[in-house]
């Protein structure tokens, strides 16, 4: 084997390593971070977690939308939630098996804690 085809195969090899850590990557991190982000959002029972839940959603991911629901939506969707501030956060990345977005809901307890999402939104 010639050293240019050594060469051109170390190359070929590297790239399609570069190629298969990438899709393993959205195919097991990507998801696995979201669905954190996704229960802390949702479990935080106090409102100072709920803050810090809302900032790590933040700093993790690209918020996209940040809605206001009404119970009607809630309802609608087959979720339980009752509370004055209903919230549908949903992050840019998709999901690589189901094909929609990253979505969380949650009650909100205190809503000075959404300045935290409308400084990185």
């Amino acid at each position: 084997m010639t050293r240019r085809r050594k060469i051109l195969l170390r190359v070929g090899l590297g790239f399609i390593a570069a190629c298969v850590l990438l899709v393993a990557y959205d195919c097991t991190v990507g998801p696995l971070k979201f669905r954190y982000l996704i229960h802390r959002v949702e479990s935080a029972r106090t409102a100072d977690e709920e803050r810090k839940a809302f900032q790590l959603a933040a700093d993790w991911g690209r918020v996209w939308e940040v809605d206001r629901l009404s119970p009607k939506d809630m309802a609608a969707d087959g979720r339980r939630i009752t509370g004055d501030w209903l919230l549908r956060l949903e992050w840019l990345e998709s999901s690589p098996f189901g094909g929609g977005a990253y979505v969380a809901y949650r009650a909100v307890i205190d809503t000075n804690n959404l300045q935290v999402l409308a400084r990185n939104y």
